[in-house]
């Protein structure tokens, strides 16, 4: 019986392999390398917007190196490679460097989830070198404000934004060996990086605590948007079902906060029975414990930032899936805003800032990025459950709405105040002055 399986068993293989070649489909399987950190995004996101997840100006790495539209920056390349030459400690530097990438090509290889069998390793670690050489020249120069007579602000601008695309990354650890070679003022390429990046207005200020592991720019932004949060906060996905504009109606009051990371949203309310005195948060700062507060960094929203999140979103399903720290950021974001009215509300607030968009364009640039990307579990999971608790409050919503009629801002509330206090005293002149009339 086990001699006849064993028979059924081969012959099974045997047909198989006559049908298909399975040493090629192996080869063509390979198991993506624990290395791997570079991907290719998804045929779907792709569709939806081609352009957020194409370079435009320059190519970086060996995805985009050989399309024709993007060969006229090499160029430039070729000049950041003569004056970075004049920059090295000495000459044999860049030989070492060369060396090393050389020894590396096998790994740098790996850290790509596609596979390059067209490209020889002698023109791999060219187009790695030429690359390398042209970021860390790029950042200096825009450190110390050289070489602006080359590229106008408008080119500069394209270039920052392809530096952060998925596909057009190159290890940072590569990046690093090469400024090392580098006699600089800037003690840190981390800390550059940082300031080159920083226009973005996605992240706070510098911390050494984002030097750690980052695999590459998009890692590195990302890590520059996450608070120092436990993993622990992660827990079953849940969506907000309510926008801003009824958040507010409900007598929440969104507050911009500039110290903070890019998706350390909080929700405060100081003390349980503040909710009932809602309608004072328009006072002075010592009322402010009455407020139901949103605490909530600020956002720039143009094409740019768009584009950046997008990758973000595509490098979190691929690298991050268990940490969707940007995906649970944007689902939350979605939710917010639904109208313009939202916009115009979160823009007032300060924690929005648009540039060169209308608020309705705002809102369907945040409906785009949240298109085909879902995550099975959050982060905000505490203060989603938080603010749907305080929407379904009817005294609150009624504070809400005094607040609102009575309370605007200072000046009208502080009058409500005071015609209360004139209302009270009125009430008990004439009461004393009936009173005495019946004494009498």
């Amino acid at each position: 019986m086990t001699t006849a399986t064993t028979d059924a068993t081969d012959s099974t293989l045997e047909m198989v392999k006559h049908v298909i070649d399975v040493e090629d489909l192996e080869e063509e399987l390979t198991p993506i390398s624990d290395v791997c950190m570079i991907y290719t995004v998804p045929s779907k996101l792709r569709k939806m917007d081609e352009e957020a997840f194409t370079p435009q100006w320059i190519s970086i790495g060996p995805i985009h190196f050989d399309k024709e539209e993007l060969k006229g920056m090499q160029k430039l390349k070729y000049r950041y490679l003569l004056h970075f030459w004049k920059r090295v400690s000495n000459d044999e530097a860049m030989k070492k460097y060369k060396c090393f990438l050389e020894s590396q090509v096998q790994t740098i290889r790996q850290s790509y989830a596609q596979k390059f069998p067209e490209i020889s390793n002698e023109k791999f670690v060219e187009i790695v070198l030429l690359d390398a050489v042209f970021i860390v020249e790029h950042f200096l120069s825009e450190w110390e404000f050289e070489h602006r007579c080359m590229l106008t602000n408008h080119i500069t601008k394209g270039i920052q934004r392809d530096l952060l695309l998925l596909e057009n990354q190159l290890p940072l650890y590569v990046l690093e060996e090469l400024y090392h070679k580098v006699a600089t003022p800037c003690k840190d390429f981390h800390e550059l990086t940082h300031h080159y990046f920083g226009s973005l207005y996605l992240y706070a200020e510098y911390s050494k605590r984002d030097n750690k592991a980052a695999h590459h720019f998009v890692d590195f932004v990302r890590r520059c948007c996450l608070p120092e949060w436990s993993l622990e906060l992660f827990i079953k996905q849940e969506n907000l079902q309510v926008s801003a504009s009824k958040l507010y109606e409900a007598g929440v009051s969104f507050e911009c906060v500039g110290d903070r990371r890019l998706i350390d949203i909080t929700f405060k309310m100081k003390k349980p029975f503040n909710g009932y005195l809602l309608c004072l948060g328009c006072l002075p700062s010592w009322f402010k414990s009455f407020k139901a507060l949103l605490m909530f960094p600020r956002l720039k929203v143009d094409k740019g930032t768009i584009c950046v999140l997008k990758n973000l979103m595509a490098f979190e399903q691929d690298h991050y899936s268990d940490e969707p720290f940007i995906t649970n950021y944007v689902s939350l974001l979605d939710s917010l805003i639904h109208t313009k009215e939202d916009v115009e509300l979160l823009v007032e607030k300060g924690c929005i800032f648009r540039e060169q968009v209308s608020n309705k364009e705002v809102v369907n640039l945040v409906k785009s990025l949240s298109k085909h990307v879902v995550s099975s579990k959050t982060c905000y999971y505490k203060v989603i459950r938080e603010l749907t608790l305080h929407n379904q409050s009817g005294w609150k919503k009624t504070m809400g709405t005094v607040r609102r009629v009575y309370f605007r801002d200072t000046w009208r509330g502080s009058s409500t105040i005071i015609g209360i206090f004139v209302l009270i005293f009125t009430i008990v002149s004439f009461y004393r002055n009936i009173h005495a009339l019946i004494s009498k």
